[in-house]
């Protein structure tokens, strides 16, 4: 089936309606101005229902491996425990554990216009597709770190980034939690009218907006089980890939989640996953730093209920905000640039688990409290 692609040129952006949909060229209209950068995470309410048939699910292989930890934060003398992907720092077993990643890229058709937005064929601004620049980048390749003035070592972005936030307990140890990627056939899905809208004023082509809740719940109740042919379970973290999609929350105003995780518990046990959009309309750009704060926010908290003593005022977050996502203190706030696999490459810094919990001195590379160092201190009082 030929499939609808948008071109530039002098005049603007043109549509190019394909002739399947029997469609003729529709312009909307551009993007609110106050769009926004964001992310978010899709609280799992259930999840201290669960939380001791977790560690037996993860003992077991019913799940993906976690390991919890507990401790009294410095500012508020409380105590705080919740669960991470990998294996303790601490465990004197050190060695590698493995996530099987599922990259499920989604060819989405836009309903109000027949627009599709295709992850799997090349992109005239791109010169490639999606799916090749996301799974070359070094979210899954290897790259040497150096971070805060410590050697990490030749690894995957995620991984590397863990490794300093704990490098007190794994220096010079063998310590890696690693993401070993599968791409799967791409799946088609439909947006109607009522649940999203394609927008033009992109520099390189349009954008699509849906309706969080409307995905959300389609993920859930039928995307993911219907994956399980292709080997989606709850032993594996399953990434749906988008190209210039991103979501809303109840009104299109409300604009724009680029990504977030969630977990659930089909027939009890701890399913999670993660969405990630790669812009190529030109409104957003990072390329792969959507997918660096997911994952790592995924890792951090995968079954999204890890508490923290509340921080705030800061990143893309203008209030207070009490959990474990290491990525949105520091939304927009990107690593130098990585070239790697013919492509440069945009990461976000993350925060530590010491600038969440307070942790003075931190554990972390350098005894700073992010990947780059832009947190030097920790996040001090707690947020009012």
């Amino acid at each position: 089936m030929k499939r609808t692609r948008w071109s530039a040129s002098l005049t603007g952006m043109v549509l190019l309606c394909a002739v399947a949909f029997g469609q003729q060229s529709i312009q909307k209209p551009e993007l609110p101005k106050n769009f926004q950068r964001l992310y978010t995470v899709r609280p799992w309410k259930e999840a201290g229902k669960y939380r001791n048939a977790l560690r037996l699910e993860s003992a077991s292989g019913m799940t993906i491996p976690l390991w919890t930890y507990s401790l009294i934060s410095q500012v508020d003398n409380q105590p705080y425990s919740g669960m991470i992907v990998g294996r303790a720092p601490s465990f004197h077993g050190h060695r590698t554990t493995a996530v099987a990643t599922l990259m499920v890229p989604v060819i989405f058709t836009f309903a109000d216009t027949g627009t599709v937005f295709d992850p799997t064929i090349t992109d005239p601004c791109l010169g490639q597709t999606v799916v090749k620049v996301v799974s070359n980048s070094p979210i899954f390749q290897n790259v040497d770190y150096t971070m805060n003035g410590a050697d990490i070592g030749s690894t995957q972005y995620i991984d590397a980034f863990q490794r300093a936030e704990f490098w007190t307990y794994v220096a010079g140890t063998p310590q890696h939690s690693l993401m070993g990627l599968s791409v799967l056939p791409a799946i088609q899905v439909t947006v109607p009218v009522q649940d999203g809208q394609t927008y033009t004023g992109g520099s390189c082509g349009p954008l699509g907006l849906m309706d969080i809740d409307w995905w959300d719940n389609l993920v859930q109740t039928t995307l993911i089980p219907s994956l399980a042919a292709e080997g989606v379970s709850t032993t594996n973290l399953p990434l749906f890939l988008f190209d210039s999609v991103v979501e809303y929350q109840g009104d299109p105003n409300n604009c724009c989640i680029l990504g977030y995780h969630s977990a659930y518990a089909p027939n009890g046990i701890l399913q999670t996953y993660a969405i990630g959009s790669f812009d190529t309309s030109g409104n957003f750009g990072g390329d792969v730093s959507v997918m660096s704060h997911e994952i790592a926010e995924w890792m951090n908290d995968p079954t999204t209920g890890n508490p923290t003593p509340a921080w705030g005022h800061i990143g893309q977050q203008p209030n207070c905000q009490n959990n474990f996502e290491v990525g949105d203190p520091l939304t927009g706030t990107l690593l130098p640039p990585v070239q790697l696999n013919g492509y440069t490459y945009h990461l976000q810094e993350l925060a530590f688990f010491s600038w969440f919990y307070r942790q003075r001195p931190s554990i972390g590379a350098g005894g700073l409290y992010s990947d780059n160092g832009t947190f030097t201190s920790d996040a001090g009082p707690v947020c009012q």
